[in-house]
């Protein structure tokens, strides 16, 4: 276990590094501290000027939960967009305004210009993210977006439709490149904090595939004799 001044740095750094503010739960996750040791070492933080709380917005009955930022930051203007656009569509059951919350988001952005190869639309969709308020890579060979870091994450428990905002996103992001690379699904929060949207690319072909036929991992092991 790390001792008292490591633990508080990594929960400084957890602040710091986040896109938006965090709660304790997210920063809990990220340093793998208790969630009471997290809540020490913010009052801690507070108290000497380096982290700051603001009250999120509320989505129920109930105290609003704090989120942490460093002293001295803004919220981020897409947090509150975030949060209008969530409202609103918790009202109605359309799927296609999903689609329309998308293209209000990407409004912000200029125009991305067209891509000469896949790998420059998949850089440039991961750029655009990244000017949005979110922690983007690109996967070593192209075939994925690795969100690390979302700026709405304290919102999907409340909003699951952000996700579905954000898979729309992404695609017309793509779109716009002129490149033929389309997402072919988007996984939730496999891990804490991190966002995985997994694309199709027709330039990505395997010269072989291997299908392992023990991936289930249901099949017992054989026993010897």
């Amino acid at each position: 276990m790390p001792g008292t001044t490591e633990s508080r740095s990594l929960v400084q750094q957890a602040v710091e590094r986040s896109a938006a503010p965090v709660s304790v739960d997210d920063i809990a996750a990220r340093t793998g501290l208790h969630a009471n040791t997290v809540r020490g070492h913010l009052d801690v933080l507070i108290a000497h000027g380096t982290v700051t709380r603001d009250a999120a917005q509320a989505s129920g009955r109930g105290r609003p939960r704090w989120l942490y930022r460093p002293a001295g930051t803004k919220p981020s203007p897409f947090q509150s967009l975030a949060e209008v656009l969530s409202r609103q569509l918790a009202l109605v059951e359309d799927p296609a305004l999903a689609e329309r919350a998308a293209e209000t988001w990407a409004q912000v952005l200029p125009d991305l210009p067209v891509a000469s190869t896949p790998d420059d639309a998949v850089a440039g969709a991961a750029d655009a993210l990244n000017r949005l308020g979110f922690d983007a890579i690109v996967s070593p060979i192209g075939d994925a977006v690795i969100v690390k870091s979302c700026p709405y994450v304290d919102l999907i428990e409340d909003n699951p439709v952000i996700c579905d905002i954000h898979t729309s996103l992404v695609s017309r992001l793509l779109k716009e490149t002129g490149q033929p690379v389309t997402v072919e699904a988007m996984d939730v929060l496999p891990r804490p904090g991190i966002c995985v949207a997994r694309l199709r690319r027709p330039d990505l072909t395997p010269i072989r595939t291997i299908v392992n036929d023990d991936a289930d991992g249901l099949r017992p092991p054989r026993r010897a004799g």
